[in-house]
């Protein structure tokens, strides 16, 4: 199969799990495709892996490239919360707020399970400003509506 009849069965398949247009869902994966290409660590797990001091390259890459796949995989989910955080939670020029701790925020809010990793795609894709601190990301997110929600 070509590159481009993948993507369109991508495409297509997001479309009929979540019910949007052919554009909007090629806009979805496209959003988060630029995210994961501007940040080469960003997995289901987060930035980076789990213990990698522990581990070799070969099993560093292996695990890197399973949580890449396994983040792609989940574009709706991805599109929810980061529609979710633009109704929720202002933006501020300050990173502060642990992409950890704002996870478990939503969570409790909506109900809904979301790895660490497709949380920071996430803000990214919603535009908040950020800054790493491994295996999470500090963004620039309104500690009083945080506060407001718990």
């Amino acid at each position: 199969m070509t590159m481009d009849r993948r993507r369109k069965a991508e495409i297509r398949a997001l479309q009929e799990a979540t019910g949007v247009t052919y554009l909007v869902a090629h806009r979805q994966i496209l959003a988060l495709a630029g995210v994961m290409q501007q940040h080469p660590q960003l997995n289901s797990f987060g930035i980076g892996v789990f213990d990698p001091r522990r581990k070799t390259a070969e099993q560093r890459r292996d695990e890197l490239a399973a949580g890449r796949e396994e983040l792609a995989a989940r574009v709706a989910v991805m599109m929810e919360t980061a529609a979710w955080l633009r109704e929720s939670i202002t933006r501020i020029e300050t990173p502060t707020a642990s992409s950890y701790a704002v996870k478990h925020v939503m969570e409790r809010v909506t109900g809904r399970y979301v790895t660490n990793g497709e949380f920071i795609a996430a803000a990214l894709v919603a535009g908040y400003i950020f800054k790493y601190d491994q295996p999470n990301v500090l963004f620039g997110m309104s500690n009083w509506d945080l506060k407001r929600m718990n």
